[in-house]
C-alpha cells in the first residue's frame, strides 16, 4: 500500500491517510480481510506520529471498513455497498466544499469553476 502525503495540502494528514486507505479499499486494492500495517509501521514509513495513524484508522472503524481485532490489529471488513454509497456521497460533498472554497480563494467565479469540472470530467 503506497500512501503519499502532502505537508502543503489543507487537508490534515490524518485524513489523507484515511482518505488513501478508504480509495484502496473501495477499488480493491486493499482486500477484505486483509490486515492493513501496524500503528508503528505506517507511522515509521510515513514519518508521522502514531497519534495521527491512530485517528485515521479509528476513523476508519467507524465508517466500518475496518475493525481492530484483538491479536490482529485492523483488518478490512466486507464492503457493504449501502455503507460504501454513503461514505462515497460524503466525501463528494466534502471535495465540493474544498473545490468551491479553493475556487473563491482563487478568484474564480461560477462558470470558471463549472469549466474546470466539466474539463476534468471529459479527460477521465
Amino acid at each position: 500500500m503506497q500512501i503519499i502525503l502532502s505537508s502543503t495540502s489543507a487537508v490534515p494528514i490524518y485524513e489523507q491517510i484515511k482518505t488513501q486507505i478508504r480509495h484502496a479499499i473501495h477499488s480493491g486494492d486493499i482486500a477484505e480481510g486483509a490486515r492493513l500495517p501496524s500503528l508503528r509501521q505506517l507511522a515509521a514509513e510515513l514519518r508521522v506520529s502514531v497519534i495521527t495513524v491512530t485517528r485515521a484508522y479509528n476513523d476508519l472503524v467507524a465508517e466500518q471498513l475496518v475493525s481492530n481485532e484483538h491479536g490482529r490489529g485492523f483488518v478490512v471488513r466486507p464492503v457493504d455497498s449501502t455503507v460504501a454509497g454513503a461514505a462515497l456521497a460524503e466525501r463528494f460533498d466534502r471535495a465540493v466544499v474544498e473545490l468551491v472554497a479553493a475556487g473563491r480563494s482563487a478568484h474564480l467565479n461560477i462558470d470558471d469553476i463549472n469549466r474546470e469540472v466539466e474539463a476534468e470530467w471529459k479527460r477521465r
